[in-house]
């Protein structure tokens, strides 16, 4: 995790950042392994909480991936 450096974002300027809805790292902070971060911090327009509903699926689809990964670590 690392401070957003991202200087043009009025999200990141005026506090309006939220968590990240793929690996819920805090606001104004970046985690270098989720590609969510990384595109709202480098790619303008891209939000990593944006409300689109396709994303929301991909979102769901991700977290479900994660946790069958985690179970068949844990088995």
């Amino acid at each position: 995790m690392m401070k957003c450096d991202q200087v043009k974002c009025v999200f990141n300027q005026m506090g309006g950042c939220r968590p990240c809805a793929v690996c819920n790292a805090k606001p104004n902070e970046i985690n270098d392994n989720c590609d969510r971060c990384w595109n709202c911090r480098s790619d303008e327009g891209l939000l990593r909480w944006d409300n689109n509903n396709d994303e929301k699926e991909e979102i769901a689809e991700a977290k479900k991936e994660k946790e069958q990964i985690i179970e068949v670590v844990v088995e």
